[in-house]
C-alpha cells in the first residue's frame, strides 16, 4: 500500500522527515517530492501522477501555502488535495495548531495567506482533520489515524469502483 505525503516543504521538512517514518514504519511506500527523482514531467504533473498511484494521501499544513505554478490558481500542495479528492482517495489531513508557537519567517503573507486559509476551511468542513504541534506530535497522529484506517476490514467493492477490487472502511 502507498501512502502519498504532501505539504510545503521548507518550512515543514522535520515534520515531513517524522511522518514518513511513521508511515513507512507501518509498513506503507510513501511517495513525497523528495524521492521523485528526476523526470521529463513539471513539478504539478508528477506530484499528481503520484496521488494517482496511491491509495491514500496525508495533507500537512501550516503557515504557507506554498508556490504557484506559472498559469495556475492554486498551489501545487492545494492541487494535489483536490486531485487525491476527485479521485476519492482517503485523505487524512492534518493543520498546525493555532496556539503553536511558529517562526514568523515561515508564515506567508497574502495572497498565499488567504489561499491558505480558504484551503483550511473547506478541509475543516469536509473532513475530520486533527491538529498538531511538533514534529513527534504529527508522527504519532498520523501514525494512529492511518493505523485505524488500515485495521477496518476490508469490504466487498461497492458500485462505481473497480471490478473485483475491494476497499477498506466507508467511502
Amino acid at each position: 500500500m502507498k501512502a502519498f505525503l504532501s505539504s510545503t516543504k521548507h518550512d515543514l521538512e522535520s515534520y515531513r522527515n517524522k511522518a514518513a517514518d511513521a508511515l513507512q514504519r507501518l509498513d506503507l511506500q510513501v511517495g513525497q517530492m523528495e524521492v521523485f527523482g528526476a523526470r521529463p514531467d513539471t513539478p504539478t504533473a508528477a506530484s499528481l501522477e503520484e496521488v494517482k498511484n496511491s491509495d491514500i494521501f496525508v495533507g500537512i499544513y501550516a503557515h504557507r501555502y506554498g508556490f504557484v505554478p506559472d498559469g495556475s490558481q492554486v498551489s501545487i500542495t492545494e492541487a494535489e488535495f483536490q486531485h487525491a479528492k476527485n479521485l476519492k482517495k482517503p485523505r487524512f489531513c492534518f493543520i498546525v495548531d493555532d496556539a503553536h508557537e511558529w517562526p514568523v519567517d515561515q508564515v506567508e503573507a497574502d495572497p498565499g495567506r488567504s489561499k491558505l486559509k480558504a484551503l483550511v476551511a473547506e478541509l475543516q468542513t469536509s473532513l475530520v482533520i486533527d491538529r498538531f504541534t511538533t514534529p513527534d506530535n504529527l508522527a504519532f497522529k498520523i501514525a494512529t489515524s492511518v493505523a485505524q484506517y488500515l485495521r477496518q476490514p476490508l469490504v466487498p467493492e461497492v458500485t462505481g469502483l473497480r471490478e473485483g477490487g475491494v476497499v477498506r472502511g466507508c467511502l
